[in-house]
């Protein structure tokens, strides 16, 4: 006989979170453990049980994969663009997390807040990290003048809570052109787009200063 396949527990997650994500929280350890070529004996000597895969899977990660592009910036390129491309990626983020909390939620399976509260010996949490990482970002950007000056702080909490909130509100109660699959990101691109529109009109650089 061959050696058994070694997988990572990442590899594990990962295909652990389409397969509950593409098929609901109800698909058997073994159809996951045969997509993986490993026996679902594996799954339960990482995880404990199919709850535990269930959490590790579909609960909210402890690091936010936008913090260090925004660390990068702002670049040269304009403004408005950089901040409708991070709110991209921010939107995204948003909506990945509440698909794996509803599925968590519609299983009736209890879970930790993943990066919503810090871990141990942690400074930040993963919440934290993110939305201090877009202060900071606004913050030079006000300072190369290619934003007007505001409470960098109030305006994070703005961006942040509005891309959120549309995420919350399309998969509660469903959205005229939200839809599953590239629908749904057309919708979020389309939100994302009104949100910074309607944010420029107040933090756009004043008049006679030249967007950086």
């Amino acid at each position: 006989m061959g050696r058994p396949r070694a997988v990572t527990d990442e590899q594990i997650i990962a295909a652990a979170r389409r397969c509950f994500l593409d098929r609901g929280a109800g698909v058997p350890a073994s159809e996951i453990a045969r997509d993986l070529g490993v026996s679902h004996t594996t799954l339960f000597n990482r995880f404990g049980s199919k709850e535990g895969l269930l959490v590790a899977a579909l609960e909210p990660p402890r690091e936010v994969p936008w913090v260090e592009a925004l660390e990068a910036g702002p670049d040269g390129r304009p403004v408005r663009d950089q901040l409708v491309e991070h709110a991209r990626v921010i939107s995204a983020f948003y909506a990945e997390m509440e698909a794996g909390l509803s599925l968590l939620r519609a299983a009736g399976v209890e879970h930790g807040s993943g990066g919503c509260t810090r871990g141990e010996g942690e400074a930040e949490s993963a919440a934290e990290r993110g939305y201090h990482a877009l202060v900071a970002w606004l913050e030079r950007a006000q300072r190369q003048e290619s934003l007007a000056i505001c409470d960098s702080r109030t305006l994070a909490s703005t961006i942040l809570g509005a891309l959120h909130g549309w995420t919350l509100t399309a998969t509660a109660c469903g959205q005229g052109d939200h839809a599953e699959g590239a629908g749904a990101c057309d919708a979020g691109d389309r939100h994302v787009e009104r949100v910074v529109d309607l944010l420029w009109h107040g933090i756009g650089p004043r008049a006679g200063v030249v967007p950086g």
